[in-house]
């Protein structure tokens, strides 16, 4: 349990470390705002549910993956 609990961890760390550097990569690209907007948006949500799906094993949830 412990060396689950560090894993997500060490996941959530790695995570926003290339959530921070994507998201300063898009506000790079000349774009317009909306189109940046839906962009970091899609970023937050693809890696909240990255963050969800390695994180209900925990609590005892099926996600289907073997």
């Amino acid at each position: 349990m412990v060396e689950s609990l560090i894993a997500l961890l060490i996941l959530i760390i790695v995570l926003g470390i290339v959530v921070f550097v994507i998201n300063m990569l898009i506000d790079l690209i000349p774009m317009d705002s909306r189109f940046q907007r839906i962009a970091k948006v899609l970023l937050i949500l693809v890696a909240v549910l990255i963050l969800i799906a390695r994180a209900l094993p925990l609590i005892g949830v099926g996600t289907g993956h073997l």
